[in-house]
């Protein structure tokens, strides 16, 4: 599947608005939508501050998707924009009936979306990871495991299977989740999963945008599933540095130190992308056929988040 340029740019006008739902772009919102579009190559005449700053009409901007494939990953990202980082609000829920509507989507297709989400919000792997004393070796294993979690998210986020990827779209959040998890029991810290969400949108990367707009680009030629693969990975990356500052920090939140270490983590994300480029690709043609089928019994309500989560854990 594949949708057009201008659909495209359609598609993301749409999901500012649905950020925009309740009359306005809250900081958090925009600087996750900065942090994910940031790393599209946007068409020529389209700038990232027009997207978040114009005006424009919600049926206009519908009417220029006009492939049902288009139209339903268009409804897919707004779904995942709305619900994603929590509860969906009356004015967001509007916007997703009338998108619904115009398009004609089926009660069934909308019901498995609600599922997906529902039981990804509640999910979260345990694991028996030893504190570790020392700074050298937990730095070591720390290391191990971020670039083991970037490689397991660029290989999901590479997916590009219709009606799958936002599976596999959630599987990454799940990862990234866990990554902080591990590495804080590396320094004999506990966090729950609502504090590692907290810590992601608080640095700006929330999972609405991040869902969203990787959703769309996968589907998109110019863009094309090697940039979900290697925004994946490079934002895992980035969490794990993120998460280290953390704690290296005593566990306090500070926002500026944690989103500088996130930044400067997506820069080195990037060129670690390039140096296990090949080790990715092998791996992704080696787990494509399991991925697939393990996210068509997730959607089919099959197996849970859980145990789909727990599988795909196992692929790292």
């Amino acid at each position: 599947m594949a949708i057009s340029e201008k659909e495209a740019v359609a598609s993301l006008r749409v999901l500012v608005l649905v950020a925009k739902a309740d009359g306005k772009l809250a900081k958090e919102e925009r600087d996750s939508l900065e942090s994910s579009l940031q790393n599209i190559s946007l068409p020529k005449g389209v700038t990232l501050q027009n997207l978040l700053d114009e005006e424009t009409n919600l049926d206009f901007q519908l009417k220029q998707l006009t492939g049902s494939e288009a139209q339903e990953a268009c409804y897919t990202s707004a779904y995942a924009m709305a619900y994603a980082d929590g509860e969906c609000s009356p004015e967001e829920q509007k916007m997703l009936d009338h998108i619904k509507n115009t398009y004609k989507l089926s009660d069934e297709k909308t019901t498995i979306l609600g599922r997906l989400f529902s039981e990804a919000k509640d999910t979260m792997l345990p694991s028996n990871i030893k504190f570790v004393a020392d700074p050298t070796k937990r730095a070591a294993e720390v290391k191990e495991d971020t670039l083991k979690y970037s490689i397991l998210s660029a290989v999901l986020g590479a997916f590009p299977v219709p009606g799958l990827a936002i599976v596999t779209d959630l599987a990454v959040i799940g990862v990234q989740v866990k990554l902080i998890r591990d590495i804080g029991q590396y320094y004999g810290h506990q966090i729950d999963k609502a504090a590692a969400k907290s810590l992601l949108l608080g640095v700006g990367v929330g999972a609405g945008a991040r869902i969203a707009v990787n959703n769309l680009a996968k589907f998109i030629p110019v863009f094309g599933s090697a940039v979900g693969a290697t925004t994946s990975f490079a934002s895992t990356w980035a969490v794990g540095k993120m998460a280290v500052a953390y704690f290296e920090n005593g566990c306090k939140a500070d926002m500026n130190v944690l989103k500088k270490a996130f930044t400067e983590g997506q820069k080195e994300g990037k060129a670690a992308y390039n140096e296990n480029k090949g080790v990715i690709e092998a791996k992704a043609k080696e787990k494509q056929e399991k991925i697939k089928a393990l996210s068509e019994q997730r959607k089919a309500g099959k197996i849970t988040q859980e145990e789909y989560e727990k599988q795909v854990d196992a692929l790292a």
